[in-house]
């Protein structure tokens, strides 16, 4: 096997092979970056002499193993500027990848001139082994969405923002093209997590007149600055993507936290396994709800349906709310009895014809609508949003994982397709 397929982001889960249509044209190895097991609680700089750093590159990669968590500064020129670049590596990992900034404007650099090592956490001592350093260029997507489809189903991210899913179209009906609304960065199907409301030395944003908390978000931020596009990788069925997000109410500040996305494309849906990786050292509340995941819909499909009984998955009848209002505050959330596992929920038009989203650990949905007016425009101001919600709290050094499907039809097939994927997930496929 090369390599290259063993390279991934410290944080996160592991790469294919690349494909085609995102591959790797050149790769050097780099010996003067790979030393043995290494104390780096002081910190510990590796300098790359003229003869091996003149290169020209858009990605690095490397093996790794740490015993507590590592902050990597990378060194480089790029253009007639020296720049610098920090990637956070989790001791639960051993791969690395990193994507310069620039990959998506086709830049790369022409020199690399060192990589320093130190803990995340000042003074906690840590060693340190590095392996296996090449210095690649990777091929760029033709354009900043990319897709996977079947016969059925078509899926897009947006890699200028993350890797938010931004496109989910039904081939089958003819009436709508994508059913999602992603008019903005905070339009999208993606993660975000409500962290601590202070933190020693950071100053909190301000969003709609509110001092908004720590807020890492995919798409990126308030002011339309889009999030730090670390690896991607794609194969006719799956896209996988790492970013680490801005703070949603700061203008282009990064946060110590990293995001995955795996989507899958079946012939029933979209699977997607999102994965949360968190370095700051501040304790995030215990108790924060969480959208996992945020979505947004065309206005057209105005009409939201839910499972609120105590006897799941018998096909009982559904609730349904066709005139919600805006979500701010507590408006719109719909708690769910103990016990029921038919978490799904669903935005339909007056035909009952829709998009359904399944998140199985869900304890609670909140949704509505905004500036509703029938639009079928995926651009548009006017949209519909549900978030199923979890309550838990980010450790440091901890990946936070959770799963959902994503489907459309009608309300039946909705329903079956997520019973079945529901039969999926327990019995381990």
């Amino acid at each position: 096997m090369n390599k290259l397929t063993a390279f991934f982001l410290s944080v996160l889960l592991f790469f294919g092979a690349f494909p085609a249509e995102i591959s790797v044209k050149s790769q050097i190895g780099l010996a003067a970056l790979s030393f043995p097991d290494t104390d780096i609680t002081e910190g510990y700089t590796v300098s790359v002499p003229d003869r091996d750093g003149s290169i020209r590159f858009n990605r690095i990669g490397f093996s790794y193993a740490a015993s507590a968590a590592v902050r990597a500064v990378i060194r480089y020129r790029m253009g007639l500027r020296t720049a610098e670049e920090e990637l956070l590596l989790s001791s639960r990992d051993t791969h690395a990848a990193l994507l310069l900034n620039g990959y998506l404007k086709r830049r790369t650099a022409s020199r690399l001139f060192s990589v320093h090592f130190e803990p995340v956490a000042a003074g906690q001592k840590c060693t340190l082994r590095v392996s296996d350093f090449t210095c690649d260029i990777q091929t760029v997507p033709k354009n900043k969405t990319l897709y996977i489809e079947n016969d059925r189903f078509k899926a897009g991210v947006n890699l200028e923002w993350g890797g938010g899913l931004c496109h989910f179209e039904d081939k089958r009906n003819s009436r709508y093209g994508n059913l999602l609304n992603c008019h903005d960065t905070g339009r999208l199907v993606q993660q975000s997590y409500y962290g601590p409301s202070k933190i020693e030395g950071y100053e909190n944003g301000i969003y709609e007149n509110t001092v908004w908390s720590y807020n890492p978000v995919q798409g990126g931020d308030q002011y339309g600055n889009c999030s730090k596009l670390v690896a991607v990788e794609k194969s006719d069925t799956q896209i996988r993507v790492i970013c680490r997000p801005l703070d949603w109410a700061l203008d282009n500040v990064l946060t110590q936290t990293y995001y995955t996305s795996v989507y899958t494309l079946t012939e029933s849906g979209l699977d997607v396994r999102n994965t949360a990786v968190d370095f700051l050292q501040t304790e995030w509340p215990p108790f924060n709800s969480h959208e996992i995941p945020a979505l947004y819909t065309i206005s057209a499909l105005g009409s939201f349906w839910y499972y609120d009984g105590d006897a799941p998955w018998t096909n009982a009848p559904l609730r349904v709310e066709r005139d919600l209002p805006f979500w701010v505050n507590n408006n719109g959330m719909f708690n769910l009895k103990p016990g029921n596992s038919e978490t799904w929920c669903a935005w339909t038009d007056d035909n009952d014809y829709g998009l359904g989203i399944f998140t199985p650990d869900a304890t609670c949905l909140k949704a509505g609508r905004y500036m509703y007016d029938g639009s079928a425009d995926p651009f548009g101001v006017s949209t519909n949003y549900v978030a199923p919600l979890g309550f838990f709290a980010l450790h440091f050094d901890e990946p936070y994982t959770y799963n959902f499907t994503i489907t459309a039809g009608n309300l039946q097939e909705i329903r079956n397709t997520f019973q079945s994927s529901r039969v999926r997930q327990n019995d381990g496929a």
